[in-house]
């Protein structure tokens, strides 16, 4: 991905340098232009903006049928996007690179996104057997994605990360342009951990394409980050909660429309901004992942309790009304 974030920003928020386009879904992984494919993964705290008052934000319309309703009542999911009869509802893998490419599962400077069919790479080549770093438990209408260390002996299978946890993603599923996107989950608490959920572009090059973030968390269970980006614009709220998120289940939400953006928490509108123009072009999938570590959220410590967990149980698109 050959994007050279300055020092401070993992995905999200950001100061960009010059360098060739990059392509969707994989943020993490940025090739500096004309340094040998010398990697740089850089990570930047974002400035918060505070938000609107919310007497002045739009409100949620009435929603109809959802175009897309996962409440987990199984978890459809695998790493394969070529199955002759559908592709998998979702995937483990971002999809880009090839499957042994480190831009396929990079999810900060620290972690990676795992899965219970993972082997590793080592010398260039798969291993032979799952590593057994399954990030994921599921139980009927709950999916929850583990962030953990990585065990000492397996770091040299999986490019030295020291921490892993998992992704999912409707990149070959499902995808929409405009309406409502909802996620019903509860968040992991402690420093290094960071959870979120968001939309990508289907079509274009990131970030000129453009991105969504309903929003991330970084480890501070009272406090989440609401972002929309495109080349070098973004707009990042952070957003005060007035619950302990990593206690119960709560929705985080968006409405996008071709005029505005407007996050929303607990049905309740938090923040809003125009659209950009880049995000008004193309239908956007859903991403949910935990990551672990990186600049941002900072490197776990003694008081992180592991694993952390992103508890998810619901997550729901609904479209624009007369679209």
């Amino acid at each position: 991905m050959p994007i050279v974030k300055d020092q401070s920003a993992m995905p999200h928020c950001h100061r960009w340098t010059r360098a060739p386009a990059v392509l969707p879904g994989n943020r993490w992984l940025r090739r500096a232009a004309g340094l040998g494919g010398a990697l740089l993964l850089t990570s930047a705290a974002p400035t918060a903006a505070p938000p609107p008052a919310t007497a002045a934000m739009p409100h949620l319309p009435p929603l109809a049928a959802p175009a897309f309703d996962e409440r987990f009542e199984q978890f459809d999911h695998g790493t394969d996007q070529t199955r002759p009869a559908r592709p998998h509802r979702w995937r483990t893998v971002y999809g880009h690179g090839g499957g042994l490419a480190i831009s396929n599962r990079q999810m900060s400077a620290s972690s990676f996104a795992s899965d219970a069919a993972f082997t590793g790479v080592s010398g260039g080549m798969a291993g032979a057997v799952p590593l057994g770093l399954d990030p994921f438990t599921f139980r009927r209408g709950e999916l929850t994605i583990l962030g953990q260390p990585t065990p000492e002996a397996l770091r040299p299978r999986v490019w030295g990360k020291p921490y892993y946890g998992g992704a999912i993603t409707t990149r070959f599923s499902f995808a929409q342009k405009f309406g409502y996107f909802e996620i019903e989950a509860r968040l992991p608490a402690g420093k290094g951990m960071w959870p979120a959920f968001w939309l990508l572009p289907v079509k274009g090059t990131w970030p000129d394409a453009g991105e969504i973030d309903v929003f991330e968390g970084l480890g501070n269970p009272h406090e989440i980050h609401c972002t929309a980006i495109t080349g070098k614009q973004r707009t990042t709220r952070r957003i005060a909660l007035a619950f302990d998120a990593s206690r119960d289940f709560h929705r985080y939400g968006v409405m996008w429309t071709p005029r505005t953006i407007t996050w929303f928490v607990d049905r309740e509108a938090v923040a809003s901004t125009a659209t950009p123009a880049p995000l008004t072009q193309e239908s956007a999938y859903l991403i949910a992942n935990l990551a672990v570590g990186g600049s941002w959220p900072g490197q776990p410590d003694a008081s992180t309790p592991f694993p952390g967990r992103y508890a998810i149980r619901r997550i729901t698109v609904w479209p624009l009304a007369g679209r």
